[in-house]
């Protein structure tokens, strides 16, 4: 069984997502609560932390985007290393909720869709949250 992270928050249920989890400091304006099956704010980044991503990720768009977009990348890609060491060293705090999601995912065979607003999973931390549930579910 998956888990998938590359869902939008505001996209709409699939029979395949199993267990649909809201990792989003705050609850996502406008979403009804039918539309996921829990919200777990403690494994978001802190709000000092999102404040900084999303200053971050504009700003660098905002300069290099359309001026020089292979700079664009470069830059995104060291932002990126930055702040997913930053991420990680906050989830050590969240390790027993992480073991259990890999509890269920590995011995029940849980799938579960991590939820998020951000448009591209490939920058999420959603995306390094899976890996971390992978991670502890082979028991690393």
């Amino acid at each position: 069984m998956p888990i998938r992270c590359t869902k939008s928050v505001y996209e709409a249920p699939e029979p395949e997502d199993g267990f649909r989890l809201i990792v989003m400091r705050r609850y996502p304006r406008g979403l009804a609560k039918s539309r996921a099956h829990a919200w777990l704010p403690d494994l978001a980044p802190t709000l000092p932390l999102v404040h900084w991503y999303h200053d971050q990720l504009k700003g660098i768009r905002k300069r290099w985007e359309k001026r020089d977009p292979a700079r664009c990348r470069s830059e995104l890609a060291a932002f990126w290393r930055t702040y997913s060491r930053c991420y990680l060293v906050e989830m050590k705090a969240r390790r027993r909720l992480i073991e259990l999601l890999a509890v269920l995912h590995r011995d029940f065979g849980t799938t579960f869709t991590l939820l998020c607003a951000c448009p591209d999973h490939r920058i999420c931390h959603r995306s390094l949250l899976a890996g971390l549930i992978r991670a502890a579910a082979r028991g690393r």
